[in-house]
């Protein structure tokens, strides 16, 4: 009698190297659940219509802003990144150790999106330069701006918890 590991054409070998791989990746991706709500998202039309809202982790110290979303995912549909700066400046991105492909939203001070760069390609050196200066970026899900009918010129207003 054929054992059912043959029967289902694995190899013992085979299943124990993917075994290993997989908890050699755990490390990596452990952390990824544990996230932050610390401010809550809102977008809006040129109208003032509400399209969306979001939970987001806060980066606005040098170090958390350096880390940003790297070896981890975001949990849900509804959750990003804000990167919060001190100024309106040229801001540069990329995608190094971040596992999941981003919108990113490049926003001026009074939080009007001035730039997208949508689907941007996971655990990659590209760059993803603002074409103007930006004090504000949001990471979302890629494809997020697009599924909620989000476009340059709309705003987000964000509001922080309570520590």
């Amino acid at each position: 009698m054929q054992s059912w590991i043959n029967t289902k054409g694995f190899h013992g070998n085979r299943l124990y190297k993917s075994l290993a791989f997989v908890l050699l990746l755990l490390p990596r991706f452990a952390f990824a659940q544990e996230f932050r709500t610390d401010a809550l998202v809102h977008f809006w039309d040129p109208e003032g219509q509400p399209l969306a809202r979001i939970q987001v982790e806060i980066a606005d110290t040098p170090a958390a802003r350096g880390k940003g979303l790297m070896h981890r995912l975001l949990p849900r549909e509804d959750t990003g990144m804000l990167f919060i700066y001190p100024d309106e400046a040229l801001r540069v991105f990329w995608m190094h150790n971040t596992p999941g492909s981003l919108d990113m939203l490049f926003a001026d001070a009074q939080g009007r999106i001035r730039q997208i760069a949508a689907h941007t390609q996971p655990m990659s050196d590209q760059r993803y330069y603002s074409r103007v200066p930006a004090q504000y970026v949001l990471e979302t899900r890629g494809g997020f701006a697009a599924r909620h009918g989000i476009r340059t010129g709309y705003r987000f207003t964000y509001e922080e918890k309570a520590p």
